[in-house]
């Protein structure tokens, strides 16, 4: 079983989201996969992410709220979770 290690952004970009019951259950379970070690289901998209955030991955809650992060070693850490234009537009 993994730990959980969140970063600073991580946690304030958590307070700004506004989960229905049926996404928070989702991001609950996907994130308990994760500690588990087990796999995500295919529709939550999970996939390596390159360049700026090579090395971490990233999966989606919904459309467009995402959640970015990265295993290593015992720790899954979560880095970022957003929609795609808050995490990746510069």
């Amino acid at each position: 079983m993994l730990k959980i290690e969140r970063s600073k952004i991580y946690k304030k970009d958590i307070r700004k989201q506004k989960f229905s019951d049926q996404h928070y259950a989702r991001y609950v379970a996907y994130l308990g996969r994760l500690v588990e070690e087990r796999a995500l289901p295919k529709e939550a998209y999970d996939h390596a992410l390159a360049g700026d955030w090579n090395g971490y991955r990233e999966f989606h809650i919904s459309g467009d709220v995402l959640i970015i992060y990265k295993i290593v070693g015992d720790t899954l850490y979560l880095a970022r979770i957003g929609s795609h234009s808050e995490l990746f537009s510069r």
